[in-house]
């Protein structure tokens, strides 16, 4: 009894802390226009699918033995998540992505683009189905344990690629970001790339700006919808106080179909309106996340430079020259001396995680010599042994899955930024995606501690996926030995070496970089930097 007690009293301490972490996130990373359901419904899936972290461990308790209590929480987190990542929320991103100029017709499109997925869906599971019941039969989950299973397949296969990633980048990332020389290549290499994409984004907004005027002039009064055009025409006034520095001749817009069409428009119909409205709409966005983007990495860079040609001063001196006390003293401190050897020192205790992680999925179904199932075996008889034996583990697992997807960026579709820049649409994703790797996250970190499945609540939840059983078990276990495939992929760079050998330039640590490009990005950090310190004068004047 005072065990449970114990970990009554930890699950709620627990939820209370994550709660908080996930509404902290929410805050850092969404825009400031985000609309409060996004925000609220963003803190649901993360806090929803970060409790897994301490929800997990505590199942496995010897002392819980699948109680009533836990498997009504899995049921109630369990079909949310599975409810919210394949209707609600889908449908809300939709509706916000949509181009259209009232809230009736972007629900009609949010609507009509998730029926056309699920009708297509629908065929594939009814033949899918068919074909299972006739040459293998199927137990008495039925139809429902058939759709979990689809569900937990598409989810372990989104779980393989973002977790075979994040187990190689994390390590990777603290051992590289150690070096300030390197760190500032980076952003050298960063501003090239992104000033680039930036004048391209420029030329494609006076573009787009100089067809709505063109159009907005030749278009006769009684146009119908002339309203809906007015709409285009405010959007694009938050462009009138800013110098695009461009003539549109870089522009690739100029170059699509749509363009073409909006040029040979006399009075363009509604559909074109909603398409226009949609890419004006973006380019703005795109434009200004890559203009804070230029801002931020020259700002980095700076602060770099002087850093790194700090770097061979006695410490003493330099705190000596400073200004600010104690605290400029302890970042002189952390900067220089402390946070590479840290860094370092990180960068090998994940490395030893990642590998024990890959040692236990490439044997997950001999627990006997997987180490975190030899852990777990070593400390089942003690509710606190099994906090410790598999809360460092889980967390690892989870945070390179999370790692992966928050780092992931789609084009111009999906970019999460935490200067509070994050968009609606992308926040969805993120969260429609989190969701989905709820299930898999938890069936996969069971099998790799060889639990018995008939103890464990979440087990019952998400029940025994073998109901498929010409797949079933054996696919959704050992799938995962994929992820070792996908992670020697990423730890050899092997993407990196396809874009080089296409002739398509990319950032490299472990190899020397574009001197040119180098230099061009440095060129750019000292005139922003000369640009922002002479503004800041002005202001101070």
């Amino acid at each position: 009894a005072e065990e449970q007690a114990g970990l009554v009293s930890w699950g709620v301490c627990a939820c209370i802390l994550v709660l908080g972490v996930a509404t902290w996130m929410v805050f850092r990373y969404s825009r400031r226009d985000a609309p409060f359901l996004v925000r609220l419904a963003t803190v649901w899936c993360w806090w929803n699918t970060f409790s897994i972290i301490y929800l997990l461990p505590i199942d496995l308790a010897p002392s819980t033995g699948a109680g009533d209590p836990l498997v009504s929480i899995w049921s109630f987190m369990y079909w949310t998540s599975f409810v919210l990542a394949w209707t609600i929320i889908p449908v809300a991103w939709y509706y916000y992505e949509a181009g259209d100029f009232t809230p009736w017709s972007k629900f009609r499109y949010a609507l009509r683009a998730n029926l056309r997925f699920y009708a297509i869906a629908a065929v594939l599971l009814i033949i899918f189905a068919i074909v299972v019941v006739v040459n293998h039969g199927m137990n008495e989950a039925g139809p429902l344990g058939v759709l979990i299973f689809l569900s937990n397949t598409w989810g372990l296969s989104l779980y393989i690629l973002l977790l075979g990633y994040g187990m190689v980048e994390v390590p990777r990332s603290f051992w590289y970001e150690s070096s300030l020389a390197k760190s500032l290549e980076y952003c050298y290499y960063k501003a090239a790339q992104t000033h680039d994409l930036m004048e391209r984004a420029a030329d494609d907004l006076v573009t787009t700006q100089s067809y709505v005027t063109r159009m907005a002039r030749g278009i006769p009064n009684h146009y119908m919808y002339r309203n809906q055009l007015n709409i285009i025409e405010e959007r694009l006034t938050v462009l009138d106080n800013i110098d695009l520095k461009m003539d549109g001749n870089m522009s690739d817009f100029s170059e699509t179909d749509f363009a073409a069409e909006l040029r040979e428009a006399k009075e363009p119909d509604l559909p074109m309106l909603v398409k226009l409205n949609s890419h004006v709409r973006t380019s703005i966005v795109k434009y200004f996340r890559l203009r804070d983007t230029m801002h931020d990495t020259a700002e980095n860079a700076a602060n770099l430079q002087i850093l790194v040609a700090r770097q061979s001063q006695p410490m003493a001196s330099l705190c000596s020259q400073g200004c600010g006390g104690i605290p400029s003293a302890l970042h002189l401190r952390w900067m220089l001396r402390w946070r590479e050897i840290t860094y370092k020192v990180l960068a090998f205790v994940f490395a030893a995680l990642s590998c024990l992680l890959v040692w236990s999925e490439l044997t997950i179904a001999h627990n006997s010599i997987s180490p975190w199932a030899v852990s777990y075996r070593s400390a089942k008889d003690s509710d606190v042994s099994v906090q410790i034996a598999t809360l460092i583990p889980l967390t690892y697992l989870c945070s390179c899955a999370f790692f992966s997807l928050f780092r992931l960026q789609l084009f111009d579709y999906y970019h999460m930024d935490s200067k509070r820049r994050t968009g609606t649409v992308s926040l969805l994703f993120n969260g429609t995606y989190i969701l989905r790797i709820f299930g898999p996250i938890g069936a996969n970190f069971i099998a790799l501690v060889g639990v018995d499945k008939d103890t464990i609540a979440f087990q019952k939840v998400i029940g025994d996926i073998s109901v498929v059983p010409a797949l079933g078990d054996g696919f959704n276990t050992y799938l995962p030995i994929l992820i070792s495939i996908f992670a020697l992929c990423v730890l050899f760079n092997v993407y990196h070496r396809i874009l080089r050998f296409l002739g398509i330039e990319v950032f490299t640590y472990w190899s020397a970089n574009d001197e040119d490009r180098l230099e061009e990005g440095k060129r750019l950090v000292d005139v922003y930097s000369s640009a922002v310190r002479d503004e800041s004068a002005d202001n101070f004047l």
